[in-house]
């Protein structure tokens, strides 16, 4: 499949997305949207891809939504497609059910991510930077309000009252002050982020495929849970789960 602003490269078990609008700083249009959905799609149906890296090429991660972007024509429905319309709906239109339902995915910030560039990594599995990267969250200040999930998310990132007082300041941090505050969980040089993203996702994707699945839907079902019987329940499902498929995998 041809692609006009991504790239997508395999790395043995793992596919590497990388926006590739660098002249935009890789902000986000409908076009590379769909794009970046569609590579989602594409790594999820390979049976040879066990762990997915999204990052950018050039100097910035992502500049947010594209603002200065020409209108897209209407759809069958007489609405005119935006990056809210496709990452903020039903279905495919989803961005958060992406990543929970995708293979285990890696986010590696390259540089500035701000606005809608902050907001969409949240929903990663494992989240790493460069050291130039920078994370803005300027929505007050730009009279719009964060979206993408980030009101729900961050908090369990990097708790209520920091999510609240990085989004009320309208805030920048770098990466730094990302990894400490649980944002971000490792910092490389530049030069070695994409093959550190590669290395980690490669380690992952070494992992039994079917615990992984079961880990990562334990922990997405249970994060918000205040049940400790829930909790117990999901985890001996999953456990239940594990030992039938490999019962059922065992030689005669």
């Amino acid at each position: 499949m041809d692609y006009q602003f991504i790239e997508y490269e395999t790395h043995g078990p793992v596919a590497l997305i990388a926006y590739n609008r660098p002249d935009k700083r890789n902000a986000w249009n409908v076009p590379i949207i769909r794009e970046t959905i569609a590579a989602f799609k594409r790594a999820n149906a390979d049976e040879a891809i066990r762990a997915i890296v999204l990052t950018g090429n050039g100097p910035a991660y992502c500049a947010g939504a594209d603002i200065k972007a020409p209108p897209e024509p209407p759809d069958e429905n007489g609405r005119r497609p935006h990056p809210a319309t496709l990452t903020m709906g039903q279905d495919d239109h989803n961005w958060l059910q992406l990543l929970a339902t995708a293979k285990p995915n890696v986010i590696a910030v390259n540089g500035p991510a701000i606005g809608i560039g902050v907001t969409h990594i949240l929903a990663s599995d494992i989240r790493i930077a460069a050291e130039s990267a920078t994370f803005s969250f300027p929505f007050l200040r730009l009279g719009a309000m964060p979206e993408c999930g980030c009101t729900g998310l961050l908090p369990r990132l990097v708790g209520y009252g920091r999510a609240l007082d990085l989004c009320l300041k309208s805030a920048k941090i770098d990466a730094r002050e990302a990894e400490r505050i649980g944002l971000v969980t490792g910092i490389y040089p530049d030069a070695d982020l994409r093959r550190e993203a590669i290395a980690l996702a490669t380690q992952i994707a070494a992992y039994p495929p079917l615990q992984v699945k079961i880990t990562r839907r334990m922990f997405q079902e249970n994060a918000e849970e205040d049940s400790l019987d829930a909790i117990l329940r999901r985890e001996n499902t999953g456990f239940v789960e594990m030992m039938r498929t490999l019962k059922k995998k065992k030689p005669l």
